[in-house]
């Protein structure tokens, strides 16, 4: 794998207090891992193994993008906050799981 959940738990600056918690960020790292290969693929980036990270700039990458799922847990199309501002109606599935499961997209043969 490229990441992991403890270097996205570093990068957030935070600490897991429940085992649900630590589960969560493990699945978080996993589907990073999977969707920033996924994505390279679709770029070009043919010949890359999900065993070793290319660099330093797609490490990170992967660990912030593996931090937004953390970070959006609760939250229906953002973040979660404890805002007393509304966050405006969202309809359907919110846009970063639609990424995760590669809908709205047209399918190439």
């Amino acid at each position: 794998t490229w990441i992991t959940a403890t270097q996205i738990e570093d990068w957030l600056g935070i600490g897991t207090a429940t085992a649900a918690d630590t589960a969560f960020l493990t699945q978080c790292a996993a589907a990073a891992n999977n969707f920033c290969y996924a994505r390279r693929r679709e770029a070009g980036y043919k010949n890359e193994s999900l065993t070793t990270v290319p660099n330093g700039a797609v490490s990170l990458g992967t660990i912030m993008y593996g931090g937004a799922l953390y970070r959006q847990r609760g939250g229906i199309s953002d973040f979660a906050s404890f805002d007393g501002m509304t966050a405006g109606s969202t309809n359907g599935l919110s846009p970063i799981v639609k990424q995760l499961l590669g809908i709205d997209r047209p399918q190439v043969a």
